[in-house]
């Protein structure tokens, strides 16, 4: 009698502990891979390769920041882009991917398209979300609220009331409200691989900074503060130092980079007052 093969979800074994991890992968190296296949286009990728790839790209930007630009605000001063490359670099690949999203949409000139589009997003925000990557499930839905989006009041009736319904738990799941609340609760009970949304432990650290003194009154350290500090930093760590097993796919990374894709803001808002005029007074 045969052995039955077990067949394992895609998303299990992106968290699983086997196979090659994204350890040795660096974000410099993905982007000048020169033996690049054609890229694809958003259409002929589906929503768990895109999903798989963006929480891969995540995870490899947020893994590379060193613990000693998290000390002294250094993403907060003028000279942020020296004393913090990383953090700032990892801000700026949250920005493109979001960037890269609302473009997507905009992208079509018939409302079907659009709605389709946004569809498809959302779809891979909750597999950001079923792999603990809540760093990508913000980057979707934050895209998705831009006003150049949002207003899209004809587009938004195509769309359907599960997917809108998904929307709103995906947007109520990385909510700043409460200081992150669902989010932190998320990750208090979910094992890692995660991408966390690094805005929220650059907001706590700022807090404690500003808030709380390096000296007590007597004139001694403040042991406490330095505990309070330490404290996040090795949460961070401790979502840095696992990593997914996650293969690395050059045709869909290839189309997540390409800058090429991404419209800037003025422009985007233009479109989508071009494909969908406001509504006389």
């Amino acid at each position: 009698m045969p052995l039955m093969k077990t067949v394992v979800h895609p998303i299990a074994r992106a968290l699983s502990q086997d196979d090659q991890d994204d350890s040795q992968l660096k974000i410099e190296d993905i982007i000048q891979m020169s033996d690049c296949p054609k890229p694809e286009c958003f259409e002929t990728l589906s929503a768990m390769e895109l999903a798989e790839q963006i929480t891969l790209l995540d995870h490899v930007v947020f893994r590379s920041i060193p613990y000693e630009e998290f000390l002294g605000q250094g993403w907060m001063k003028v000279d942020k882009n020296e004393r913090t490359p990383y953090i700032m670099k990892t801000s700026q690949h949250f920005n493109d991917m979001s960037n890269l999203v609302a473009s997507q949409i905009m992208n079509y000139a018939d409302v079907s398209s659009r709605a389709n589009s946004i569809e498809k997003w959302v779809a891979v925000a909750d597999i950001c979300r079923c792999m603990h990557n809540y760093n990508g499930v913000l980057e979707i839905t934050s895209a998705l609220n831009r006003s150049a989006i949002y207003r899209l009041k004809k587009t938004w009736g195509k769309v359907s009331k599960q997917t809108k319904a998904l929307m709103d738990k995906l947007q109520k799941t990385v909510s700043s409200e409460g200081r992150f609340k669902n989010l932190r609760e998320m990750l208090k009970n979910c094992n890692p691989p995660a991408v966390p949304y690094l805005g929220m432990y650059l907001t706590d650290l700022a807090f404690i900074e500003e808030g709380t003194p390096n000296f007590t009154e007597e004139g001694l350290v403040n042991f406490s503060k330095m505990r309070m500090i330490s404290h996040i930093i090795r949460e961070i760590r401790q979502f840095q130092q696992t990593s997914y097993r996650i293969e690395h796919q050059q045709k869909v990374t290839h189309y997540l980079l390409d800058k090429t894709l991404i419209i800037d803001e003025d422009t985007l808002y233009e479109l989508s007052l071009k494909i969908e005029p406001r509504l006389p007074a």
